[in-house]
């Protein structure tokens, strides 16, 4: 069986949101022969990889989406950073017609980086989690660690020491001390 070669595809993607430039000025700045064009408002830059991938033409690594310019998207700034975050993770080139810019999905790419920095910090502020190996533990942190064990053990240890005094000393309640102190038993130090 003989396998087949795919060319990476081009998309063009036209919006016009009522200002300049206008869907004649797009496609002359941006579509070239053999480009796939699609235009809104049939579809939204956001949905753009579910209709391409509904018309069996998905986009894969090595193709390239074209818009004008940003100010051509009708959708929020974050919107339209995370659609190129997921495109470029995905492998696709992003070119931006007007400026004469391509963003290339290579991790050596300063534009790459760029995008992906503004990405990270949005989601950093608002709270998405974006590295799961940085996930916090759930549930409070505890008011006693096992470091502390040989020392609290020393102070109960100590002339008229009670459990009261030393939890007092160690600002945690009483009750903390006997259950940090019941599941440490076993340990020795």
């Amino acid at each position: 069986m003989k396998k087949v070669m795919r060319l990476p595809k081009t998309v063009v993607f036209l919006a016009e949101t009522g200002k300049l430039p206008s869907l004649a000025e797009q496609t002359s700045a941006c579509v070239r022969d053999g480009d796939l064009v699609v235009s809104a408002p049939e579809v939204s830059f956001n949905e753009l990889e579910k209709l391409l991938a509904k018309l069996g033409h998905p986009l894969v690594p090595g193709d390239t989406v074209k818009v004008h310019d940003l100010s051509c998207l009708a959708v929020s700034t974050t919107t339209v950073l995370r659609v190129m975050v997921r495109l470029l993770k995905a492998g696709v080139n992003i070119e931006l017609c007007a400026l004469g810019v391509t963003i290339t999905p290579d991790r050596d790419s300063d534009l790459f980086l760029l995008v992906e920095a503004f990405d990270g910090h949005w989601r950093q502020i608002h709270g998405i989690k974006t590295n799961e190996k940085r996930e916090a533990k759930a549930g409070r942190k505890p008011r006693l660690t096992i470091e502390q064990l040989p020392d609290i053990r020393k102070r109960l240890a100590e002339q008229g020491a009670t459990h009261e005094s030393v939890a007092k000393d160690l600002s945690v309640a009483r009750s903390t001390l006997f259950g940090f102190l019941k599941a440490h038993k076993d340990v020795s130090g």
